[in-house]
């Protein structure tokens, strides 16, 4: 089912459906970019959370909820090319026989080589560029001062590292200068690490803040507003940081 792009002028339409946690779907974002170069109209069917991080320009592009379904593009998918991460052969038969040009079944979380960006461009014929892991996709933001910010959680236990790593960052940080400041970051799954989070134990604990932002959107904002570096887990608040062009450290844990 899958074409080639190499040979592909301005196309008429794609729809792409694009789910998963924060860090999956910025991950997409070249794909995305990609898209919308080589169609006149492109739809995004995602999660309300994440229009905040589509493109500003909004010539060519729709952003819709994707759980509204398939059914609130209903008139579009005659003739459309649509780019999903749902393996489900009897819905593309369906898609096909409601008019579909080409269903593009992509791969969300590829187990081995190549990366996944490199396996969705592969699936479609296109070539990508040293640039595409280099480029900060949501602009570059980054505004410098003396706050580092820590995101000592993530989606799955297994990735993260034991929070006294974070701690001793964070000291290393705040005795360099007696103006930095350390602020650590929580959101819905990591309870069990905000309960080991206790500021009076620190050095300097009138310079260790707290922050639960509870939207997208408002993550970004306080990414924004300004910061020295961000340091956190494999996880979508470090994939936002870095595709806001801040300077980022990413943590691995090893396996044992």
């Amino acid at each position: 089912m899958v074409s080639n792009f190499s040979n592909l002028r301005k196309r008429g339409s794609a729809i792409l459906l694009r789910g998963g946690g924060l860090g999956d779907f910025i991950l997409t974002l070249p794909l995305l970019s990609y898209i919308r170069k080589q169609y006149r109209k492109v739809t995004l069917l995602t999660k309300p959370s994440y229009f905040c991080l589509t493109p500003l320009n909004k010539d060519n592009f729709e952003c819709i909820e994707l759980d509204l379904g398939m059914q609130s593009v209903e008139e579009q998918i005659e003739d459309s090319d649509i780019f999903t991460f749902w393996k489900d052969p009897a819905w593309e038969v369906e898609l096909k026989k409601r008019g579909a040009s080409r269903v593009f079944t992509l791969p969300s979380r590829p187990h081995a080589k190549p990366h996944v960006i490199d396996s969705m461009f592969n699936l479609v014929g296109a070539s990508l560029t040293t640039k595409c892991f280099t480029k900060a996709w949501l602009e570059d933001c980054w505004q410098e001062n003396s706050m580092i910010w820590i995101h000592p959680g993530s989606g799955s236990v297994t990735k993260n590292i034991p929070f006294s790593f974070y701690q001793n960052l964070a000291e290393d940080w705040l005795r360099k200068n007696s103006q930095n400041e350390a602020t650590f970051c929580f959101g819905e799954a990591d309870q069990a690490i905000l309960d080991s989070f206790e500021p009076q134990s620190f050095v300097f604990p009138k310079r260790v803040h707290s922050a639960h932002p509870s939207t997208v959107e408002e993550y970004k904002n306080m990414l924004t507003s300004g910061i020295a570096q961000f340091w956190g887990n494999d996880s979508g608040p470090s994939h936002l940081a870095a595709n806001l062009g801040i300077v980022c450290y990413v943590v691995n844990c090893s396996p044992e």
